[in-house]
């Protein structure tokens, strides 16, 4: 990717955590990239475009981050540890928690956005699904509930647990980890 255009998305994903979806302005990117709005012009038409882009492409990193880090691991167990670290350890996850949060709000006013909330929606719940089903096939995992369950509450645990980042509540990224951990380790039934 042209490197202009990754600064000018990384500063709309700022841009986006800060202010939102529908606050944001093209000359807030364009000071945050510093650049002037006509260097902006020239890679999006429009603002909604940028925005659009910048939450994609946001989230294009953050799962290619979370499938290259767990993909290593011996065990399935390991594998979600490590899926739950790359969560949790991103070095910005207070302004990605605000900028999901905000597009999730946003996506309820805006058709446009919803292909995007579902689309990772559904890759996060393919690779917690992928880490039960491989542990269901090592005997690593017995859960205490139905696997679809066990499956949709860890994944709308991480989803609660962003909106209390998000909100300042003053859930640190330690204590996001543990209450994730505890609860997979609970739910699934972790035999190691």
């Amino acid at each position: 990717m042209d490197t202009q255009r990754e600064r000018i998305l990384q500063a709309a994903a700022e841009v986006l955590a800060e202010r939102g979806f529908d606050a944001g302005r093209l000359r807030d990117v364009a000071t945050t990239a510093g650049l002037s709005i006509g260097s902006l012009q020239h890679y999006f038409e429009t603002r909604d475009a940028l925005f659009r882009e910048a939450f994609a492409w946001s989230i294009d990193n953050l799962i290619e981050r979370w499938r290259t880090l767990a993909v290593e691991a011996d065990s399935a167990w390991r594998r979600f540890e490590l899926l739950v670290q790359a969560l949790t350890s991103d070095p910005d996850l207070a302004r990605r928690c605000a900028t999901w949060t905000e597009f999730c709000a946003s996506a309820a006013r805006r058709e446009e956005l919803q292909d995007g909330v579902r689309r990772v929606q559904a890759e996060w719940q393919t690779l917690v699904s992928e880490i039960v089903h491989e542990g269901l096939r090592s005997n690593e995992f017995a859960p205490v509930l139905p696997v679809d369950l066990a499956i949709g509450s860890l994944v709308v645990m991480v989803d609660g647990c962003e909106m209390a980042v998000a909100a300042g509540a003053g859930l640190t990224a330690e204590r996001y980890a543990e209450l994730l951990l505890g609860t997979a380790r609970a739910v699934l039934g972790v035999r190691a």
